[in-house]
């Protein structure tokens, strides 16, 4: 009996935290092939690699969790092509979601496919690129992928799953994708199916490169979805400029949400912030003491500033995270 208990539980052990064995996968490795044959440095002089095609389903719940496959296809032209994607990197958050690769390959020219396994050659580890920040987040997680004999010439296909099973604002979805970068598109296709009791609210595609994005909708009077697609071709890649901001926020981008309006947010983030706003005896007395007489005012707010700034800077946070009691922020 015990034997039989440990066996099932070794069963129930490996369902759980097995990753499923079926994917979601759009690009045929062929067509893929084919059109990378076109990819060349004559005809891309200024690229280092080429995005030959790329699509990205997504597809989001009443109460906006979501379930995401990206299967992408990118040639490399030149060394620093290869070296840029030698490994690849997928950050997220425990709390709310995963993301992991399904399927690694590389295509070569001669017409093989070699398999890279995605689980031996990944490691995850807490995101460090928070401590500049001041800030520790054991739930942010990065993902590397290391992509062993890569070369010049090579087509890298991967897939990728991403899985999120909480939302930051209760049910609600929102996304945003860039449709431009610094590499070529020659394809991309970006799906989302939504359902009809909650659908899309705002759309809003910005720094539009007039001639390259396509946007359906499609409505089923059967189904209880709605399919909304873009599709993009013949994108030329961008060049970062000195001291620009930030890249995905100038690059034509698509940005999407079942939020209606910023006041339904606001409203959101209120009620959820004025029940931290509370203040003790202890705090309004310790305000008083340190603001007493103004000859003093400056010199004693003086070590106030810094506690706050310091103690704020120990839990300080993305916006996801729930903003803690004010008591607690200020509490030596």
């Amino acid at each position: 009996m015990k034997s039989l208990l440990r066996v099932g539980l070794s069963v129930f052990t490996v369902f759980l935290f097995t990753r499923p064995l079926s994917a979601k996968e759009f690009l045929d490795p062929d067509t893929i092939r084919k059109l990378a044959a076109d990819v060349t440095a004559e005809k891309y002089p200024d690229a280092d690699e080429v995005l030959v095609d790329d699509v990205i389903e997504v597809e989001y719940q009443e109460d906006g969790t979501s379930d995401s496959w990206d299967d992408t296809a990118v040639k490399i032209i030149t060394e620093k092509g290869k070296r840029n994607n030698r490994t690849m990197t997928l950050g997220f958050d425990v709390a709310y979601g995963t993301n992991y690769f399904t399927r690694v390959q590389l295509l070569k020219p001669d017409g093989s496919i070699v398999e890279i396994d995605p689980e031996a050659n990944s490691k995850v580890m807490t995101d460090p690129g928070q401590m500049n920040a001041n800030i520790y987040n054991p739930n942010s997680k990065r993902l590397t992928l290391s992509i062993p004999g890569l070369e010049v010439g090579d087509t890298l296909r991967y897939v990728i799953r991403r899985q999120h099973h909480k939302t930051i604002v209760p049910d609600s979805f929102s996304d945003y994708q860039t449709f431009e970068g610094p590499t070529p598109y020659e394809r991309m296709t970006y799906r989302i199916i939504a359902p009809k009791s909650r659908p899309l609210a705002k759309i809003a595609l910005k720094d539009e490169i007039p001639g390259t994005v396509e946007f359906s909708e499609q409505k089923n009077e059967q189904d209880d979805r709605i399919i909304y697609t873009w599709k993009v071709k013949d994108v030329p890649r961008m060049f970062d400029e000195p001291d620009m901001p930030t890249r995905y926020t100038v690059v034509q981008r698509l940005l999407v949400s079942t939020i209606e309006s910023w006041e339904d947010l606001s409203r959101w983030y209120w009620e959820l912030c004025l029940p931290r706003l509370k203040t003790t005896p202890e705090m309004k007395a310790k305000a008083a003491e340190l603001v007493e007489g103004p000859k003093q005012r400056r010199k004693k707010s003086t070590p106030f500033s810094i506690l706050f700034h310091r103690k704020s800077a120990t839990w300080a946070s993305p916006p996801k995270t729930k903003p803690r009691a004010m008591n607690r922020t200020t509490s030596v």
